[in-house]
Parts: C-alpha cells; sequence; structure tokens
C-alpha cells in the first residue's frame, strides 16, 4: 500500500513540473523574440531540449537519435551525388586549367583587334545555364575600324565574313563547297549534310574512329543552341536539338574532329563553331556582345546567357537598335 502512494507521489510531481518548465520556456522565448535574431532559434531549441531532459529523460531514446543519424545520412548522401553530378559537367565543358593548352579562356577588359576570337556562350556546371566567355577560334578575319556607332562596331566585331581556310585546302576540303561566311544558309545544309542524316542527305557523311567518336559525344554534348531553343533557364544541348542549326554544328564538329583534331583544342573547336553562330542568330550574337563589353544593362535579350565580362553593366546602347538585326538566319 505504501509503495502505491510513493509511485502515485512521483506521477503527481512530474505532471505539475511539466507546466511549469513550459511557462519559464515561455518567458524566456518572448524575452528573446524581441530581437528576433538567428540566435532566438538556437535559445527556442535549447530551452525545448531542458525541458524534455527536466520532463522525462528517456525521452532521449536510442531510436530518437538513431532516427535523426539516419535523416543526416540521406542528407549526406543527397549532397555527394549532387556533387559528382556537378564534376561530371564540370569536366565535359572544361575549364582553361583542364583544357588543351592550345587555346585559352580570356575574360578581361581588352578584346582581340585580330578575327581569331568570339565572344559568345558556355555551358556552365549546372548543365542548365550559359555565361559569356571570349573563346579562341580557328580562322581569322580582318575586323574593320570602329565607326563610333555602338551596334554596327559591334557587327564588324561578331560577324564574320569571307572564305575560311579550311574551306579552300587541307584534307577534306572538297566537302565543304559553297560554305562562306557570306553565305550562311548555303552553309549551314553543307555541314549539315556531314552528319549522314535522311534530312540533309548520306552521301557526305564523315566517318569517325571509336576514339574520335568520343570527342564527338563530349562536344556535342556541351555546346548549345540558342536564341531560337530552350530558354534562360533550360538551355538545349545540340545533341538533343533536331533543329537545322544543330545539325550544321554537329556536322561541323564531325569536320574539325576528322581532318583538325591534332591541330587544334577542344575550346578552339567550340570558338569557330561559336563564330557561325554569329552568322545564324545575328541579333542574339550582337546583344551578347553588347552585354559582355558592358554597353548593355543585364536585361539585354541574349539567348539565355548570363554572366559579364566584369560584373557591371553600364553602357547606355538601346535594344531598340537591335530590333532591325534578323533574329535567325537559316532554317530551324
Amino acid at each position: 500500500m505504501s509503495e502505491e502512494i510513493t509511485v502515485k507521489k512521483q506521477k503527481e510531481i512530474k505532471i505539475k513540473t511539466i507546466p511549469k518548465i513550459k511557462k519559464k520556456a515561455k518567458a524566456e522565448n518572448l524575452d528573446s523574440s524581441i530581437n528576433n535574431t538567428p540566435s532566438r532559434i538556437k535559445q527556442e531549441q535549447f530551452s525545448v531540449s531542458n525541458e524534455q531532459k527536466e520532463c522525462d529523460p528517456d525521452t532521449l531514446s536510442s531510436g530518437f537519435v538513431t532516427q535523426h543519424a539516419f535523416l543526416l545520412g540521406i542528407i549526406a548522401l543527397i549532397l555527394l551525388v549532387n556533387q559528382f553530378q556537378i564534376g561530371d559537367v564540370q569536366a565535359a565543358i572544361g575549364t582553361p586549367s583542364t583544357l588543351s593548352s592550345a587555346g585559352s579562356f580570356v575574360t578581361g577588359k581588352s578584346l582581340s583587334a585580330a578575327g581569331d576570337t568570339v565572344i559568345g556562350p558556355q555551358l556552365q556546371a549546372d548543365g542548365k545555364t550559359t555565361k559569356l566567355v571570349e573563346w579562341p577560334t580557328i580562322s581569322s578575319y580582318d575586323r574593320l575600324a570602329k565607326t563610333g556607332d555602338a551596334i554596327q562596331d559591334a557587327m564588324n566585331y561578331v560577324v564574320p565574313s569571307g572564305v575560311p581556310f579550311y574551306v579552300t585546302e587541307g584534307e577534306g576540303a572538297t566537302l565543304l563547297q559553297g560554305v562562306s561566311f557570306d553565305d550562311p544558309i548555303t552553309s549551314q545544309k553543307v555541314f549539315a549534310g556531314l552528319t549522314g542524316s535522311n534530312r540533309f542527305g548520306t552521301a557526305n557523311l564523315i566517318e569517325l574512329s571509336s576514339e574520335e567518336e568520343q570527342r564527338y559525344d563530349k562536344l556535342t554534348g556541351i555546346f548549345t543552341c540558342d536564341y531560337c531553343c530552350g530558354g534562360p533557364t533550360q538551355v538545349t544541348i545540340i545533341n538533343r536539338c533536331g533543329c537545322a542549326h544543330a545539325y550544321a554544328w554537329k556536322g561541323m564538329t564531325r569536320f574539325f574532329i576528322k581532318y583538325y583534331g591534332d591541330t587544334y583544342s577542344d575550346e578552339q573547336i567550340l570558338g569557330e563553331m561559336t563564330k557561325w553562330k554569329a552568322l545564324w542568330y545575328p541579333k542574339g550574337m550582337v546583344g551578347d556582345y553588347l552585354l559582355y563589353t558592358g554597353q548593355s544593362s543585364s536585361e539585354s535579350p541574349h539567348g539565355g546567357s548570363t554572366g559579364h565580362q566584369d560584373g557591371s553593366s553600364s553602357g547606355s546602347s538601346s535594344i531598340s537598335d537591335l530590333e532591325n538585326l534578323p533574329g535567325m538566319v537559316g532554317g530551324c
């Protein structure tokens, strides 16, 4: 009988203790809520922890600890998988240090006066967005002197002219008859024909070795089809695009890997492909140039590309001036 009375008293003591502790915790939380800072959260968590300990030490059971450890393990696993995925994309697109030393990305304020570089999009590590970089290229051409007109000067810098050397000389040149910077539509069809597709003909398919095919898959897996396909937060990669421009870039990739693979780096090949982007999407590429050089605001429409040469957005070029330029040349 005396034992039962003792047990009842202990239970009554525990039951009465809980409201007191809760009142104490509420008072402490009310005082700390005035500051509304991150420390408030820590104080509340600490208060609850003490309440649990004072009310019933058994609440911190092994099951409770195990559950939290399991959740932390899941979070750690998700973060690890995410890092591997980002690493895969980074390994594919390369960086100035990982790509061939035959060329390097230039992000300084001084732009090359020679026609052997081009400003254009580069796929970022997330695989969904792009940034603007200055690519090294394969061919070169003489750029016109500046006129003082922002749009015209951008056109002179971005849009190439003439016939590149690989059309008139070297092995494989016979496959490019009709290709010229001055005739982007014919050039598009010729390059697209090198893929061996039924849409553009199979007669001029360029066969690649297994090693060359691996390089082809790498480059076509990171080159973006901008301005007509995809969007600013979900760009389209040419190996997943069925437009005529994508076919032309894929044919171009096969050509350069087959006949100039030992001469030029991956980034030079990608740069040459980007140079042709200026012929097929003048408005978007000129807009990118103005953005990159700080002559227009970051709100400029630029085919989903993000980024700026120096992180600023100075300059006063009117975006309406770009409306006179064609948005797309050639079939889609």
